[in-house]
């Protein structure tokens, strides 16, 4: 019971903030008697997320994937583009400057061109997903891999190691708290990209329930829709720092 205690004060304490901003939306909704079309109360959200929870399964289920799939395939697109800049010094000044050009660019002026080149289907999401989450791991890693331990540089130069071998044993070693940090920074960004993806294109998940939803004036759900998205970004966000924290006291 105590330990039940502890940790609804500790999640109190961190959550407060976002306590107080829903008890004033619900209050202010119910005090001005607002329609359901214009705006809904916090308690009717959830309400209809608890009544109707294999509505939201699926389409949160199709967003995870996707979220995980294109965050993996662009943090590892990131990582080799940081491990070609950091092998050959030729290519950095190419790989950067159109990084961030990529980078740089609106995810919503971004998905339109994507769908031209692969077509309005779940891959071109997939694909947005990847290109813009592989930015920051390569910053990171292009850090980490350069960030190595004092006078180690020197040490393997001295026992003559082969530039690979200076890579497998060196610099990779020394870039993963780096990648530890572009995973928690991507794992919330992933979800936000898949949800816009889906609500420009359609093609299912979050954003596609939200879009469709909205145009039915089912506001309640549309809402939902939108916490489920919001959950899972923060329970991705979670994860990535916990994997931070233990990556840091691994390396430390």
């Amino acid at each position: 019971m105590g330990l039940a205690v502890r940790l609804v004060m500790r999640l109190f304490e961190q959550a407060w903030g976002l306590i107080a901003i829903f008890a004033f939306w619900q209050i202010w909704v119910m005090a001005n008697h607002y329609n359901s079309i214009v705006i809904v109360s916090p308690l009717a959200v959830l309400r209809d997320m608890a009544l109707n929870p294999m509505i939201y399964l699926l389409p949160s289920l199709w967003t995870l994937a996707f979220s995980l799939g294109g965050l993996a395939a662009g943090m590892s697109i990131g990582l080799l583009l940081a491990i070609t800049a950091w092998r050959w010094r030729l290519f950095a000044g190419t790989i950067g400057p159109t990084a961030l050009l990529i980078s740089s660019t609106p995810v919503v002026c971004l998905i339109p061109l994507l769908a031209r080149i692969f077509g309005y289907e779940s891959r071109t999401e997939f694909v947005t997903v990847a290109v813009m989450s592989f930015f920051p791991c390569f910053v990171f890693a292009t850090a980490g891999l350069r960030a190595l331990p004092p006078m180690s540089r020197e040490l393997f130069h001295v026992l003559a190691a082969s530039r690979s071998r200076q890579l497998l044993s060196l610099a990779l070693p020394a870039a993963i708290p780096s990648l530890s940090i572009a995973l928690r920074v991507g794992a919330a960004t992933s979800v936000l990209v898949t949800m816009v993806a889906e609500y420009l294109m359609q093609t299912g998940g979050l954003g596609n329930m939200f879009a469709l939803t909205s145009q039915a004036f089912q506001t309640e759900r549309a809402w939902g829709a939108s916490l489920a998205a919001m959950m899972l970004s923060a329970i991705l966000y979670t994860i990535g720092g916990a994997v931070e924290l233990k990556v840091r006291e691994r390396f430390r």
